[in-house]
């Protein structure tokens, strides 16, 4: 049975989805969202097979969407579901399993379940690798972080991080007003902001270099960056990245 997750920002699409995959056994609903936020805070959780995908909703399209939940789970697998022709055609050339079109049709329904029970594992990996592929190439970049706050998961821009460390297995993300839970690595968190103006400056700290306030100079060639809104913090600068940020900062 494939555990399936619905994600649609209008009741009535969500409602009609819903009842027609209940006609069919090979499906299970674990959970539906109304929005992009709410939909990874699900996926995270719930870990679904499949997630029937909304492209154009309010928040953050599906497209994006898609490009934050292969980031956290690479082996969801995406059914994009449209009142549009040209945005069913844009899923069809991202790769994902299948698409939908709204008003939803029965018997397409049942093509689209009988497609998703007949994949096999390798199709699955090299379906997945198609939407990472042709993500890539669209270049949607989307430049929030899913950060816990309040038991809920929220998209943090990265121009609101001033730094984020790594602290007893967790990583923590550091706002003016606040710090937030990534549920990812350092490692991971590097590898998502590498196209922003943040850098790992430390083994255990990444650093907003449009952020950076002083640097302070230590013992041994060692330095220490202040930031702003944090001036009582100081963070520690790897050996190997002091000659990078001088460079970035315009420093001799």
């Amino acid at each position: 049975m494939l555990r399936s997750l619905i994600v649609d920002d209008e009741v009535p699409s969500r409602d009609e989805l819903r009842y027609l995959l209940s006609f069919r056994s090979e499906i299970k609903i674990v959970g539906e969202a109304d929005n992009a936020a709410e939909a990874i805070k699900l996926a995270t959780k719930l870990k679904p097979d499949v997630i029937f995908l909304d492209i154009n909703m309010r928040d953050i399209d599906g497209l994006e969407a898609a490009a934050i939940l292969r980031k956290i789970e690479p082996h969801f697998m995406i059914v994009f579901a449209t009142a549009y022709d040209e945005y069913a055609i844009k899923a069809f050339e991202i790769g994902a399993v299948d698409y939908i079109l709204k008003p939803f049709d029965q018997e397409r329904i049942t093509q689209t379940v009988m497609r998703l029970e007949n994949y096999q594992a390798e199709e699955w990996r090299v379906a997945a690798g198609r939407i990472d592929t042709v993500l890539d190439v669209t270049k949607i970049k989307v430049q929030k972080l899913p950060v816990e706050k309040g038991g809920k998961i929220i998209l943090l821009n990265y121009s609101d991080i001033i730094y984020a460390y790594a602290n007893a297995g967790n990583v923590i993300i550091v706002t003016a007003e606040e710090e937030l839970n990534y549920s990812g690595t350092l490692c991971e968190l590097e590898e998502r902001v590498s196209s922003t103006n943040m850098l790992r400056v430390h083994k255990s700290y990444i650093a907003n270099m449009d952020k950076v306030q002083e640097v302070v100079p230590w013992f041994k060639g060692t330095y220490w960056l202040k930031m702003e809104q944090c001036s009582d913090v100081e963070i520690p600068v790897s050996k190997s990245q002091i000659k990078d940020i001088k460079l970035i900062l315009g420093l001799k």
